[in-house]
């Protein structure tokens, strides 16, 4: 059996490249027109970190019941 984690290496790479472009950013505090929508684009990329995180997650898992059925090994 040949294991296929393509898919969430794809999204595990996509993950570092939105945080490596967050990383660092300075948030702009006034209350004004272009500070509120920064920190709208800052809230909605931190959400998008958290989906692509666990959509990883659940595609890691997906190959892990594929894999299930093939171990050989026993919890007892």
């Amino acid at each position: 059996m040949q294991l296929d984690l393509s898919k969430a290496r794809a999204t595990v790479q996509e993950l570092a490249e939105v945080l490596a472009a967050l990383d660092g950013e300075e948030v702009d505090d006034a209350p004004t027109r272009a500070g509120q929508r920064q920190r709208v684009r800052v809230s909605r990329t931190l959400q998008h970190l958290d989906h692509l995180a666990r959509k990883a997650s659940v595609e890691v898992m997906d190959v892990f019941w594929e894999f299930k059925p093939h171990d050989t090994t026993r919890g007892d």
